[in-house]
């Protein structure tokens, strides 16, 4: 094996999809409910973006996806100026199977749990202030116990990106597990 190569993701996390949806109200409003009626085996976060934009970031096995998006596209279909976009992605792990709403705000608070071997951990902390507070101008806060608890503060989309970086990790480097609680700051 030569050069640098990230560390695999595990073929069990299945597949992942991003649904930009954007539409009125009533619509964005009943997407919650579809989503949660989807099997245990499809889990996710709800994100409401404002401007009439929610997004919906599901992951499980590509079957049960493909039926939630749908189910989604059914319910867009009858609703005027509703429309969606969708992306494939690989999978990252660590979202809830109830797919909580998360109102953005302009500043809020997330606490993020990684769970890992202690080597990746350490990379984590070390890699993680540079990405939070340089690269994305967050006020972060980390404390290890046999996990590593981060919670950061800032622009909720910026938030937002470094969850996700959180989520593919530091080069070399992924957690077992992550966990994230959303609140107003």
């Amino acid at each position: 094996m030569a050069g640098f190569e990230q560390k695999a993701i595990p073929s069990s996390l299945g597949s992942r999809v991003a649904i930009l949806v954007t539409g009125p109200k009533a619509l964005l409003d009943s997407l919650p409910d579809k989503c949660r009626s989807q099997p245990k085996s499809v889990s996710g976060v709800i994100y409401g973006i404002g401007h009439a934009r929610m997004e919906i970031v599901a992951e499980g096995q590509a079957a049960a996806l493909e039926h939630l998006v749908g189910d989604l596209d059914e319910a867009l279909e009858s609703v005027e100026g509703a429309m969606s976009r969708v992306v494939w992605q690989p999978p990252t792990g660590g979202y809830e199977d109830h797919f909580p709403l998360v109102v953005l705000q302009p500043k809020m608070k997330a606490t993020i749990t990684l769970e890992g071997d202690e080597q990746t951990l350490d990379y984590y902390q070390r890699h993680m202030r540079i990405e939070a507070v340089f690269n994305r101008g967050l006020k972060v806060e980390c404390k290890r116990l046999e996990w590593l608890t981060v919670t950061v503060t800032g622009d909720s989309t910026r938030i937002k990106s470094f969850i996700r970086w959180c989520q593919r990790g530091p080069p070399l480097q992924r957690a077992d597990r992550i966990q994230v609680k959303w609140a107003n700051s």
